[in-house]
């Protein structure tokens, strides 16, 4: 039921659009970017309320809430052209998208844990990851077809979808949570419980800061993408087939990301993985085009191997009651991050070469989180060290 409920909730069909949308009402590019900056805002400032007001209320009735605002925004681009209606439309979306970020991973987790199958989490992610991907492919390109009739069947459409979600979701099972994980809980006792997790999990900031800086970092560099092959001399056809095809391939590496991690553990694999994409960023400013382009694709799609066998480290690390929460941190991390680096590669490159700037850009942020995994994984031994001795 998550499945179907993540794949028809994911058919934004405006996504790859909007933009066009925006400037076919006259809307500059300078006006385009204030709502899109909005948008981040609206989602950094949310993230941590969401996640908390999540954990309080359940997650089905946090899903159910997020879907029910996404459906206001789309009906607001539907009905209305006024950029402060559509900027009040932004803060919805931003705040709608909060509440599913990391509340539908939880969901996911506490349903197979509730079960006692939480060891199935790194291959129910991995799928789920990949259906999601496929649903908002299917919709990028649905929507460029919808539009040619009306734009108003590309908001109708999506409307239809989170509809049919919200359907979905209904027929969920709300996670019961067992006496000493109790999900009545108080915000203040959320947060306190957030407080001394980090207090008594030292080694778990380690895991948050190197995930954060990978998705935040590679999330920049995929969409710089465009302008990065543009300056290739590639077609913006062409481009387009490039990324459609990169969506498909996200796709099936999320479906197989557990494969390795059962074979070789999660640990290796992130590390391994990571190393690789290390080594491609320096693929980046040879001068060879097919290179340029078979190293860009491949980051991005190693990234969905990244994205499932992390969550799964993440979520056996923390406890049921504060998931969304704790959850929602990470989410937040990584959108100040972006905050800051989208502005901040913008004023650099009108003094850098683009190329050379998001392939050190890259580098760096691989060795960053490499080096913030291992110190995660030393910690953790030197923890179980310290609790042996205790014992002995």
């Amino acid at each position: 039921m998550l499945y179907f409920s993540g794949f028809f909730g994911n058919f934004f069909f405006e996504r790859g659009i909007w933009i066009l949308y925006l400037t076919s009402l006259h809307y500059s590019l300078f006006l385009v970017g204030i709502l899109q900056s909005v948008l981040n805002l609206a989602m950094f400032l949310s993230e941590i309320p969401t996640g908390i007001i999540s954990d309080k209320i359940g997650r089905k009735k946090s899903l159910l809430l997020g879907h029910s605002l996404i459906i206001i925004y789309l009906a607001m681009f539907l009905l209305f052209h006024d950029f402060w209606i559509l900027l009040l439309a932004h803060i919805i979306y931003g705040v709608g998208l909060t509440f599913i970020s990391g509340t539908d991973h939880a969901f996911l987790y506490d349903s197979l844990k509730t079960n006692g199958k939480e060891k199935l989490y790194g291959k129910s992610i991995g799928t789920y990851n990949g259906l999601v991907i496929v649903g908002l492919a299917i919709a990028m390109g649905a929507g460029g077809y919808l539009q040619e009739h009306s734009w108003s069947y590309v908001f109708i459409a999506g409307i239809l979808t989170q509809l049919i979600a919200m359907a979905v979701i209904t027929q969920l099972k709300e996670i019961q949570f067992t006496d000493s994980d109790d999900q009545m809980q108080s915000v203040g006792t959320i947060v306190n419980e957030v407080r001394d997790f980090f207090r008594l999990n030292r080694a778990f900031k380690y895991l948050v800061t190197s995930v954060s800086v990978f998705f935040a970092i590679t999330s920049v560099f995929y969409m710089y993408g465009q302008d990065l092959l543009s300056q290739e001399g590639i077609s913006v056809r062409d481009i387009s087939i490039i990324f459609a095809g990169l969506s498909l391939l996200q796709a099936m590496f999320s479906f197989l990301s557990s494969k390795p991690a059962e074979k070789f553990t999660p640990r290796r694999v992130l590390i391994t993985t990571f190393c690789i994409i290390g080594v491609l960023y320096l693929f980046i400013p040879l001068s060879s085009i097919y290179i340029t382009v078979a190293a860009f694709v491949l980051i991005n799609a190693l990234y969905d191997i990244i994205d499932p066998v992390s969550s799964q480290v993440i979520n056996n690390e923390i406890p049921s009651k504060t998931r969304a929460t704790l959850l929602s941190i990470i989410s937040l991390m990584t959108s100040f991050i972006m905050f800051i680096a989208f502005p901040l590669i913008g004023f650099l490159s009108d003094y850098f070469d683009t190329v050379l700037l998001l392939t050190v850009i890259g580098v760096l942020s691989i060795l960053l989180s490499l080096f913030m995994l291992i110190s995660f994984y030393k910690q953790k031994a030197n923890i179980s060290v310290q609790q042996e001795k205790v014992e002995l």
